[in-house]
């Protein structure tokens, strides 16, 4: 009997535990792109539970540390998240999507084809077959002489005697002809972080999502470098993050440009 009522007590503790290290929060979402945001899907696929975004971009969902977020949309790329430790301390969580583009097979359509109903004549177009030429290896073929031939100076090489006299070693013209010549290496201009920022990102990028008047969208962009912001930051796939630190440093910036006025 005892050793009943000790299994379940430890099946009980045990559940809670398990229990415990799923326990999921609220958090509010928030979307940014340049197009329509309703209707965005974002699908939690550890707790298998989604959710959709309101016209504004906004949505709340609940999520755990190191769930994966999905977010789809038809006119967007599909992104994936991983819930970090920020997300779970502050419960908000900002999301930047891509624009997706949409490409075509090329069609030919001709004009003795062509019914009046656009519909069909998709259909009924033939896609146009991409035409290869291969001319085998060209170092193989012979050519005739022509007007770039290179012309055969058999003065100045090396070891060929004229008329039984080698005149180019004599004269000294080997040496002179066939120096080798330094090759001039001009110093690379090193690229700045402000530089590679500003080609990246315009400024309508930090005025439109961070609220950066016009006239001090140079002025941040020195900001957040000063503040700590890294080559390896600008890679793609620390995009997300690097967006996420731009928010951070905009509150900042924002708070000491308005200290000042």
């Amino acid at each position: 009997m005892n050793h009943s009522i000790l299994s379940i007590s430890l099946f009980f503790f045990a559940s809670s535990l398990y229990a415990q290290d799923f326990v999921r929060i609220e958090v509010s979402g928030k979307l940014f792109a340049a197009n329509d945001l309703e209707g965005v899907t974002i699908f939690n696929t550890s707790s298998k539970k989604g959710t959709i975004a309101d016209f504004e971009g906004s949505f709340i969902i609940e999520v755990a540390l190191n769930d994966v977020l999905e977010i789809s949309a038809l006119q967007y790329e599909a992104n994936m998240v991983r819930v970090n430790q920020d997300v779970i301390t502050t419960k908000q969580i900002r999301l930047f999507l891509v624009d997706k583009v949409n490409a075509l097979n090329e069609v030919l359509l001709l004009p003795s084809q062509l019914s009046g109903n656009l519909l069909v004549d998709m259909k009924n177009a033939k896609v146009a077959k991409k035409m290869e030429m291969n001319f085998g290896n060209l170092s193989e073929m012979e050519f005739s002489e022509d007007a770039f031939t290179k012309v055969d100076n058999k003065i100045i090489k090396k070891d060929q005697l004229t008329d039984g006299l080698n005149i180019a070693s004599i004269s000294g013209l080997n040496k002179l002809i066939n120096k080798p010549r330094k090759k001039r290496v001009l110093p690379k201009e090193k690229v700045s972080l402000e530089q590679i920022l500003a080609a990246k990102y315009n400024p309508i990028f930090f005025i439109q999502n961070y609220k950066i008047p016009s006239p001090h969208v140079d002025d941040f962009i020195r900001f957040v470098v000063s503040n700590g912001l890294t080559e390896s930051q600008l890679q793609e796939k620390e995009e997300f993050f690097l967006l996420e630190f731009f928010q951070k440093q905009s509150v900042e910036f924002l708070k000491q440009e308005y200290e000042k006025n």
